[in-house]
Order: structure tokens, then sequence, then C-alpha cells
């Protein structure tokens, strides 16, 4: 009766070891998985933002969104940024003015 229950226990053993390399491997392949996905998750464009340069503030109809990042290591704002063509004073209406980026900034007084 004793070898009998020594065997078990060996089979136990090899069945754990088999789970490990299992669980191993399949934290590899997800871990190879997820970056790009990660990468996506956390950008601005992918969200539908602008980058704008650090030191700029955001269009008009946009906030400033920390939580995503910009490839160009300016700062994300999120919203509804109207384009504009460069120079024109007539795109943004009478409240805004056309930067060099092409976005209607509010004007500054």
């Amino acid at each position: 009766m004793k070898k009998r229950g020594d065997a078990n226990i060996w089979w136990i053993i090899i069945g754990a070891v088999i789970a490990l390399v299992v669980l191993i491997v399949m934290m590899l392949i997800f871990t190879g998985k997820t970056q790009p996905l990660q990468q996506g998750l956390s950008n601005c464009e992918g969200k539908g933002g602008i980058c704008v340069p650090s030191n700029d503030g955001c269009p008009r109809n946009t906030l400033s969104a920390s939580a995503f990042d910009c490839d160009s290591g300016g700062k994300c704002c999120i919203g509804t940024a109207k384009k504009c063509t460069s120079g024109s004073t007539t795109d943004c209406g009478t409240e805004g003015i056309c930067n060099p980026n092409n976005y209607c900034y509010p004007k500054t007084t």
C-alpha cells in the first residue's frame, strides 16, 4: 500500500511542474502581445485629440488631458478643435485667431 501512495505523489509533482511551465509560457505570450495595445490606449491621437507644444495653450473647444501621451513630447488636447487656414482672420470668428499650427485659439487680451 505504501508504494502506491508514493507513486501518486510523483504524478502530482509532475502535473504541478507541467502546469507551472504552461503558466510561464502563457505569461510570455500575453506580455508580448499587450505592449502595442497598451501604447495605443494611452495615445492622444488615438482618442481623437491633438498634440500641441507644451508651452502653448490648447485650441478653442479643447481641454488639456494629462492622461494621454503625445509622441512629439507635447501635451494632449481633447475636444473638437476647429481647423483654420493659416493667416486667415475669418475662419475662427471674431473671438479667435488662427495660429501657425492651423487651429483656432482664443484671442489673448
